[in-house]
């Protein structure tokens, strides 16, 4: 079992650490680990509530019309424990699980995605350190491993993620959109937060639309693209 310590934070006399079981996180899987809460001192301590954050970046590009040039947005939040005491020289260990929703961006050059243990105490918010963590999809990768074989290469901008209004299937502010171009001119692009890929190939003024399900076999979906010549 792989374990990475992402956090260790003192309040006073209570020391936590939190601790994740995988070292890459594959979107739509269960992400397991624990809080490790150490009392220390010599009274007891009351926890109000402990919460993880899974939280994007939004990068500005010089085209947005946004006086925000880099944003932070909550992309998952898990309450993990109601009130607890430590008693001084205790520990308490608190597992916890998740899904990784597919709406998660991929980390992707400079796209991050960061963890964050959020600490109450008496009803008071702690600010904790945060740490980046990998998050990975078979799907994305694949998709992008074909183009880049059939002469294909990311723009610039290819796989950060930008500002957008809320769905039903991504209640998030985040699109990530893959861009690549062919050395002829052609393009193709597709979101990559999402569970099934839609894939759009644009040659001069034309643009096709190809659906990738995530359940199908990926790669005669792939060769079912007539890319332009």
């Amino acid at each position: 079992m792989f374990e990475r310590l992402f956090s260790s934070i003192g309040i006073g006399s209570t020391k936590v650490n939190t601790v994740l079981f995988q070292g890459k996180i594959e979107r739509g899987k269960e992400v397991t680990g624990e809080i490790h809460v150490f009392g220390g001192g010599k009274a007891e301590q009351t926890i109000s509530e402990i919460y993880i954050h899974v939280d994007t970046e939004f990068h500005r590009f010089d085209d947005d019309m946004t006086e925000f040039p880099d944003l932070t947005e909550p992309i998952l939040e898990i309450k993990i424990t109601d009130p607890l005491v430590i008693k001084p020289h205790e520990e308490k260990i608190v597992p916890f699980s998740f899904i990784l929703p597919f709406y998660t961006p991929v980390t992707f050059k400079e796209q991050k995605i960061h963890i964050q243990t959020d600490l109450s105490i008496n009803y008071f918010n702690h600010p904790i350190n945060t740490y980046d963590f990998d998050v990975i999809d078979p799907l994305v990768d694949e998709i992008n491993s074909y183009f880049i074989k059939q002469g294909y290469h990311h723009e610039s901008r290819s796989g950060l993620s930008r500002l957008k209004p809320p769905t039903n299937t991504n209640p998030t502010h985040c699109l990530q959109t893959f861009q690549l171009i062919h050395d002829q001119g052609n393009q193709v692009y597709f979101v990559g937060n999402e569970k099934d890929i839609s894939v759009y190939v644009r040659e001069k003024d034309t643009v096709q639309h190809y659906s990738i399900k995530r359940n199908g076999d990926i790669k005669n979906q792939l060769l079912m693209i007539p890319l332009p010549k």
